[in-house]
């Protein structure tokens, strides 16, 4: 019998989370035709009542398998099987990118408690004062987690001669400053991180999470085609614009790191992670272009189209740079990872046809309006 704390336990959970997602959406949709057939009148409401419930569902799906997944990263065999210095890779990766995590959950709690027992008068005020505070903390504790990983990959440096650092780390900088600087510049929201956006990105990052499960395959060294894990996190950035979308990918990304781990560089893990995840965040860039309010799923489809290929081109920096020299073998570097990491569009083409078809619904517009309004 397999404790539910050994290496093998997410790998009999996550065939089994898969199916019942699967089980779950469908009974749900199927439920959705049949009010839709008798009681026409109450299929907006008996819609919103489903979406809260497949929430909560994704949400236990996900907290359950990052709980496995955290166990398994920390378990001595798996260490063993896969890194050559395992006290290193607990002490200087897995403990402070736990930690950082922890850290983003707590200004988010932070965040929503000041929010909720402010005076109306005050609230912008306060939850500034402790967005500032936290988001240094953020900041900090993300810095030194970064040095942490550069010291445990400078202490095993001989294990990875082939690995073009520098390239690296200039690659990784130089995405996270055109990610960054989009996010400002195509950002078209100016509302605050208020309660209710706080709770719409804890809601989407969640059922993104708990989606990303439903894997239709995965690649041998990383990544995988889900079916539309996504879209949540799109349509968030989409309502509450690129800002906002860029920051709360950014932590679904490191989210990620944990779920599906292959990291043998500090630049390689921003590249492959909470970089190429915050890409994400700019599907919301077309948004508010009036050009496209009454055809939204346009506006969709182009930002989910940018954003992917910024994802894509930095997967590409990483397989490049990182795993080409060691798995690309006779084949050109270029023409392995471009070819290895074509699976990010077969990713995102299954989210933006469902997303477009969801962007055609009236009914789902004037919900996204109420929010973003």
């Amino acid at each position: 019998m397999c404790n539910l704390l050994t290496t093998y336990a997410i790998d009999l959970y996550t065939p089994i989370a898969k199916w019942l997602v699967i089980g779950v959406i469908a009974l749900i949709l199927l439920s959705w035709l049949i009010v839709f057939l008798l009681k026409k009148e109450n299929t907006l409401s008996f819609i919103k009542t489903t979406l809260l419930v497949l929430f909560a569902f994704l949400l236990i799906i996900g907290i359950v398998g990052l709980i496995l997944e955290i166990a398994k990263s920390f378990n001595p065999t798996y260490i063993e099987d896969n890194y050559l210095d395992r006290a290193g890779v607990t002490k200087y990766i897995l403990i402070p990118i736990t930690c950082l995590l922890c850290l983003f959950l707590a200004t988010i709690i932070a965040l929503a408690l000041v929010n909720k027992k402010s005076l109306p008068e005050n609230q912008e005020k306060n939850l500034k004062k402790v967005f500032t505070i936290f988001g240094i903390l953020d900041l900090v504790s993300l810095i030194i987690s970064g040095i942490f990983i550069a010291v445990y990959f400078e202490s095993v440096k001989e294990w990875y001669p082939t690995l073009n650092q520098t390239v690296l780390y200039i690659s990784s900088i130089l995405v996270i400053i055109v990610i960054v600087a989009l996010g400002f510049i195509l950002d078209n929201n100016s509302k605050p991180f208020d309660t209710k956006c706080l709770s719409f990105a804890g809601i989407t990052v969640a059922m993104s999470f708990g989606l990303s499960y439903i894997k239709i395959f995965e690649m041998p060294q990383g990544g995988a085609v889900t079916l539309f894990s996504l879209l949540p996190i799109m349509i968030f950035s989409y309502v509450y614009g690129t800002k906002k979308g860029v920051f709360v990918c950014f932590v679904y990304g490191m989210l990620q790191a944990i779920q599906d781990p292959w990291i043998i560089h500090p630049a390689q893990f921003l590249l492959d992670y909470p970089v190429a995840f915050s890409a994400i965040g700019l599907s919301g860039a077309f948004s508010k272009i009036k050009a496209f309010n009454k055809i939204p799923q346009i506006a969709f489809l182009l930002g989910g189209i940018m954003a992917s290929c910024l994802r894509f081109f930095s997967h590409v920096l990483s397989g490049v740079f990182a795993f080409a020299s060691t798995y690309a073998g006779d084949l050109n570097s270029w023409i392995y990872s471009l070819g290895y990491n074509s699976f990010v569009f077969v990713d995102i083409a299954i989210v933006l046809v469902i997303g477009a078809i969801v962007f055609s619904s009236k009914a789902f517009n004037k919900e996204l309006n109420k929010l973003s309004n």
